[in-house]
């Protein structure tokens, strides 16, 4: 019986961790990205590049909630995930510049957002895998 409701209760824990606002908001902000990234190169209106920002913005208001709420292991899972995906996307920064001042590669600074949500969902699930 121990067992029993022990995995039932493991694996709830792990799937609730994916349905919080935050990580589906991350999610969602990253998909509406890559969808107008893709809707801009086929001649939709400049516009609508401004469409992922509410989605962002909500991430961002969700993240604090989230975090504000969170007992000591949980804070520290979030915030090893978002700092993970912080000193990745400065790295990835500096080695764009590096590349654009040699002259051998010109990266769009606008995709750098893009990157960092998909950074932090892939540290997010790693953090919460390390400490399950």
């Amino acid at each position: 019986m121990y067992i029993e409701n022990s995995l039932m209760t493991r694996s709830r824990f792990r799937v609730s961790r994916f349905t919080r606002p935050v990580f589906m908001w991350a999610l969602t902000a990253l998909a509406t990205e890559l969808a107008v990234d893709s809707l801009i190169v086929r001649g939709a209106p400049q516009l609508l590049t401004l469409l992922p920002l509410l989605p962002a913005l909500l991430f961002l208001l969700a993240l604090v909630q989230t975090v504000r709420k969170m007992d000591e292991m949980q804070q520290r899972i979030c915030l090893e995930s978002v700092f993970i995906a912080f000193v990745l996307t400065l790295a990835l920064t500096f080695i764009f510049a590096a590349l654009a001042r040699a002259g051998v590669y010109r990266f769009p600074g606008d995709g750098l957002g893009t990157a960092m949500m998909a950074i932090w969902a892939c540290a997010y699930i790693l953090s919460s895998w390390r400490y399950r």
